[in-house]
């Protein structure tokens, strides 16, 4: 069966308008993602507004897996280390809960101090129980907590919340400087890939640290954030600062 010539002209119109709306929302989606990672370098303001603006409802960010037990405290606030998110199913699911604040780890008094010289640490070998003490609604209370592997992930609500109880002051303070490495994307399946490079210092030791990440996002059919996971070279920028990872 032959096909007429109008039909062909019909099919290549058709086709190259999809071609067209496929570059367009690739390059929507690549911008997207540059201006995400940038805004989080650029300032705690930037980086509310783009999560605000620019994530789907249903959005979440993965973060990197690590071995710990599944809770997060607020570093710069000035009334000690309370618990300010217990994640689901992790280590502390059940044991801490939010509003929870350690007085000791093993022993060791909680103080700034403690803190910034390493003697206040969570950690070590998955499968091991730390013994803390906190103080819970007025009351004193001992309880034990098992490393685990922890696959931390945070809501949209929770990302917002992160950003919000962080300093203004201390937000980046360390970073030196920063660029977009590479990219590489696929439309059909909403994919982005960023590679980073950040130059950092360090404020404990006073050294300076650099790194690479790889960051990969997921969007919408819209062209919302759907989802951001994100890979970077932890142990060596501990290993650039002094540290070493000991048992």
């Amino acid at each position: 069966m032959k096909m007429s010539k109008t039909w062909i002209i019909i099919l290549a119109v058709i086709f190259s308008g999809c071609s067209s709306t496929s570059s367009q929302f690739q390059s929507q989606i690549e911008d997207l993602a540059e201006d995400w990672v940038i805004s989080g370098w650029t300032g705690k303001q930037a980086a509310y507004d783009m999560v605000l603006e620019n994530m789907d409802e249903n959005g979440v960010n993965n973060g990197a897996r690590y071995v710990g037990f599944g809770f997060n405290w607020n570093p710069d606030a000035e009334e000690g280390m309370i618990v300010t998110n217990v994640m689901a199913g992790g280590p502390a699911d059940g044991v801490l809960q939010v509003g929870d604040e350690f007085l000791n780890v093993n022993g060791v008094v909680v103080t700034e101090e403690n803190y910034n010289n390493g003697k206040l640490s969570f950690q070590g070998k998955p499968g091991v129980p730390v013994q803390a003490t906190i103080l819970r609604e007025g009351t004193i209370l001992n309880v034990s907590v098992t490393r685990g592997i922890v696959s931390p992930m945070y809501s949209k609500e929770r990302i917002l919340e992160s950003i919000n109880m962080s300093s203004e002051e201390n937000w980046n303070s360390g970073l030196l400087d920063y660029k977009i490495v590479e990219k590489v994307s696929d439309p059909a399946k909403r994919i982005v890939y960023l590679k980073t490079w950040t130059s950092n210092n360090d404020d404990v030791s006073g050294l300076d640290a650099e790194s690479y990440s790889l960051i990969r996002f997921e969007f919408t059919s819209e062209g919302k954030v759907l989802s951001v996971n994100q890979m970077s070279e932890d142990e060596l920028v501990l290993r650039q600062t002094g540290w070493n990872i000991t048992r």
